[in-house]
């Protein structure tokens, strides 16, 4: 019995002076972000933003808080050019058989009298009226040159176009190039609720933020938007000793933003150049305006690049063959997919030619760098 109490007592005294852990020793419930991230709540994450995860339960409400939007987004006050005249005023057609025919006259179609043939590539040529002769349409492309119908493929010029600033933008702003529906957060789930986003929409930017590999946008309460899918346009200052009128093109983006002096006055989509042609940058000076021209060339040694476009309207040559002008002949503008010049669409090409003046400035830059620096000139549409 005397035993037991002993022990009993040295028990306790042993309890008592082992030293107890203090609170702040006790380990954080969020030790390991990586793993962890569901013990983010929002009111935690809140309390302490920059600790956890976006991608967590808590990462809405720490975006909401750290990008606090009004519940009714201001507005982008732009306004659309209207022509006078239609900045396009032919008719166009690609030629889709290799060595197609040329006829001086459709009755020499059932001669098998062919006055040329047009070689294979990328060709495009302007067309007037149809005519059919012996069952079969011919399609007019000079005063006394015929083709079959069938050959052709007639065009549809785009309609999209940028636009007129009246005021400084006050963020950036971006065209969607891609369909997309926004993220509840960067890199996160869809937000069910936002509107998608369609080609060609106009957004502006009320944040940025790094996920993955890519920048992702803030447009609107809970919408994120991948860089991919947009445009972006933000303004830049003169470059040095430039003052006036002066035009921007910056390759990254693929987009021109319009300028007198400091204020910018027109912006759009572009499309410089793809792959082996990358477009110059460098800063130049309109030297060449011409409201209509032909062009062609090739590269490959086999000529199998080979290209002829007919009655390029609206162009202004600033980098030896390097140009801005009309491009009739696709839609994709946000993206890169000419041979170096600038491709602008039919009505915002006929804005900008009758702005721009012999001398005016042409700033080309990549902000990303990844464009070289020190390309020779050269190229095409």
């Amino acid at each position: 019995m005397r035993r037991t109490l002993i022990g009993i007592v040295l028990y306790v005294l042993l309890f008592a002076l082992t030293p107890m852990a203090k609170a702040e020793d006790a380990p954080s419930p969020v030790s390991s972000l990586e793993d962890q991230s569901d013990l983010c709540v929002a009111g935690y994450q809140l309390a302490h933003m920059g600790q956890c995860p976006l991608e967590g339960p808590g990462g809405r409400a720490e975006l909401r808080q750290r990008y606090e939007l009004p519940a009714q987004l201001p507005a982008l006050e732009v306004a659309f050019f209207e022509p006078a005249q239609p900045p396009i005023t032919r008719a166009y057609a690609r030629v889709t058989v290799a060595d197609a025919p040329v006829f001086a006259r459709p009755e020499d179609a059932a001669a098998g009298v062919v006055k040329r043939a047009i070689r294979k590539g990328f060709i495009y040529v302007s067309i007037g009226k149809t005519v059919e002769y012996n069952g079969e349409e011919f399609i007019r492309i000079n005063s006394d040159e015929y083709m079959r119908r069938a050959d052709l493929s007639l065009v549809s010029p785009s309609d999209y176009q940028g636009f007129l600033l009246a005021e400084q933008p006050q963020r950036p702003f971006a065209w969607v190039v891609r369909k997309f529906q926004p993220r509840l957060t960067p890199n996160g789930q869809k937000n069910p609720e936002a509107p998608v986003l369609n080609r060609y929409d106009l957004v502006q930017i009320y944040g940025k933020r790094r996920a993955g590999e890519y920048d992702w946008y803030l447009v609107g309460n809970d919408q994120w938007v991948e860089q991919r899918n947009l445009s972006v346009v933000e303004v830049i200052g003169p470059p040095e000793g430039v003052t006036g009128k002066w035009i921007a093109v910056n390759l990254f983006e693929q987009t021109m933003s319009v300028y007198e002096g400091e204020q910018m006055v027109y912006a759009s989509l572009v499309s410089s150049g793809l792959g082996a042609w990358p477009t110059r940058p460098g800063l130049f000076q309109i030297y060449s305006k011409l409201e209509s021209t032909k062009m062609s060339g090739a590269y490959a040694a086999d000529k199998s690049d080979f290209y002829f476009l007919e009655d390029v309207p609206w162009t202004m040559y600033f980098d030896q063959s390097i140009a801005l002008h009309g491009a009739y002949w696709h839609d994709g503008y946000g993206f890169r997919k000419s041979h170096g010049c600038v491709n602008l669409s039919p009505i915002d090409s006929f804005w900008l030619y009758n702005w721009a003046e012999l001398g005016t400035s042409v700033f080309v830059y990549d902000p990303s760098g990844q464009t070289p620096t020190n390309l020779p000139a050269g190229g095409g549409p």
